[in-house]
């Protein structure tokens, strides 16, 4: 990947005014970040709409949805979404689509999460042909669309695919604009996840050169390193216990670790960072290194809530570049 190599940071605060989240998307534009990103989890604000926001109230920072799931729109009205919100932006948004959680989508929404990799290639391809080319049309297994957009269209709104998966890097290389990567070791970036994008990409006919792969990282700079390190060991344990995160970790060579039922300090390091300032830059070099082509740090513990080391994480980032 010889894409430019850039950062970012995620402007959470799922219990902060949405005036204090849209706030730290000043905030970091000013700092000099390249992006800006929201995440979506159950039980929480839409970020479609806080987006909608920021990007009226910024002018420079490319917006990041990281990841909206699939399963919470249909696709047309994915496309519309994303529309929307680059048109609000003037063409400064990306779209970060996933697959999500089987427990969120059945039990929460009610809906099946059969062959999820089957159902978002088919998602995918009416979102990304709506946006490209203004209509899609497809009698698919699981979606159908038949649909135009007449209202102002960027045909370059760069749609990435959340992935975790070895089958879904492939179907990112095939079909999306970007990989988007969250909670992942650094040496699963570098030993399977590239890989596997780059049988996709060369599947599909596609340069890998000009691929983005986007790494959300946990952790922030922390003026109490072991209290933090020890919140962001149990959030991480949180998404051990889930199938396809403990896969990601076993592949990554920490089957050990986890049949302990504990989450080694060798684990903990190679997804997150919590420290200095030199951390972070360090961190995030270590995952540009593992082929990252975006890092986005997403603060953690004491910095979700302080503004002043929030902000030292967005300088961080900047200066890591």
């Amino acid at each position: 990947m010889t894409r430019g190599l850039t950062t970012g940071i995620v402007a959470d605060g799922q219990d902060l005014p949405v005036r204090e989240v849209t706030r730290r998307a000043q905030l970091a534009e000013k700092a000099g970040v390249d992006s800006v990103w929201l995440i979506q989890l159950p039980g929480i604000r839409d970020s479609a709409g806080i987006l909608a926001a920021m990007a009226v109230l910024t002018e420079r920072v490319t917006l990041g949805a990281g990841i909206l799931p699939f399963y919470t729109r249909p696709p047309v009205v994915m496309a519309q979404t994303a529309a929307t919100i680059d048109d609000l932006s003037d063409g400064r948004f990306v779209l970060g689509v996933g697959i999500g959680h089987r427990l969120t989508a059945e039990w929460t929404l009610g809906t099946s999460l059969d062959q999820p990799v089957a159902a978002i290639r088919e998602y995918l391809t009416i979102v990304t042909d709506l946006l490209r080319t203004g209509e899609s049309h497809l009698d698919g297994r699981y979606f159908r669309a038949h649909a135009t957009y007449t209202e102002p269209r960027r045909a370059g709104l760069p749609t990435y695919l959340g992935v975790l998966g070895p089958k879904m890097c492939e179907l990112a290389g095939e079909l999306a604009d970007g990989l988007l990567l969250w909670m992942c070791p650094s040496d699963y970036v570098r030993d399977v996840a590239i890989p596997h994008l780059r049988i996709g990409l060369s599947r599909a006919g596609r340069d890998p050169a000009d691929f983005p792969v986007t790494v959300l990282v946990p952790g922030s700079v922390s003026d109490n390193r072991d209290k933090d390190r020890e919140r962001l060991r149990r959030y991480l344990y949180t998404y051990a216990r889930v199938p396809n995160y403990r896969r990601m970790y076993e592949a990554a060579g920490f089957a050990g670790s986890l049949r302990t039922g504990t989450i080694s300090d060798d684990l903990l390091d190679s997804v997150g960072v919590m420290g200095s300032h030199d951390d972070v830059c360090a961190t995030i070099r270590r995952f540009h290194e593992a082929g990252a082509t975006e890092v986005v740090m997403t603060p953690m513990a004491e910095a979700h809530y302080d503004d002043g080391l929030w902000l030292r994480t967005a300088e961080a980032a900047v200066a890591a570049r």
